[in-house]
């Protein structure tokens, strides 16, 4: 009989096998897709074993939402970093959300995919949310250092405006939505230039 898996990086690997064939079947036909048997058939391993690295799907989805919120801070972080001055930083992050959702809308579909319990009652899952919304708010505040720019409320608050507007167009994009002549790539810099100034007082000279 063969020894049971017990060393920490060998369930790894397994869980993060099985993720990797949940998201596939996940991107090729959404959740109806993602049973155990799909998910453990194509592993190539038994419905049972699946079960001994993931509870329920509800645990594999929250395991690929968590997955699918550190690339996106990835994505934002690389764009926040390519960028010495801050303003261009904050727009960088701004125009890679946009560019990142449209990129891999499967991906991006999953950040916003419960599917068990609710989200604030997960904290690995909180973690990751609160990862992905720091670059965001970390850019914010690199702005708000300069002397030319003051926030008018706390960073937290201003980054959330910034997600919910970057979301928004996203999603009327998805929907099909932009249909009175606009394209979002016509609406995405006017879209950043109105949020800015609706956090910020700039001085003028």
């Amino acid at each position: 009989m063969a020894r049971p898996l017990t060393k920490p990086e060998q369930v790894q690997s397994i869980r993060d096998g099985l993720l990797d064939v949940a998201q596939q079947l996940f991107e090729a036909g959404g959740l109806a897709a993602m049973s155990f048997r799909a998910i453990s058939g194509r592993y190539g391993c038994s419905s049972m074993k699946a079960y001994s690295y993931f509870s329920s799907k509800a645990d594999i989805v929250d395991a690929l939402r968590i997955r699918a919120y550190h690339w996106l801070e990835r994505e934002l972080a690389r764009a926040a970093q390519s960028m010495a001055d801050p303003v261009e930083a904050l727009r960088g992050v701004t125009f890679t959300y946009f560019d990142a959702a449209r990129a891999r809308p499967r991906m991006y579909e999953l950040l916003y995919t419960p599917h068990g319990e609710k989200d604030e009652t997960h904290p690995d899952l909180m973690a990751a949310k609160v990862g992905a919304l720091g670059v965001c708010q970390k850019a914010i505040e690199a702005v708000a250092d300069l002397p030319d720019y003051t926030l008018k409320f706390e960073p937290s608050k201003a980054a959330h405006l910034f997600w919910i507007a970057a979301h928004g167009l996203v999603s009327l994009c998805d929907g099909g939505f932009l249909v009175v002549g606009y394209e979002a790539d016509e609406i995405l810099p006017t879209l950043y230039e109105t949020t800015i100034n609706g956090i910020f007082e700039r001085r003028t000279l």
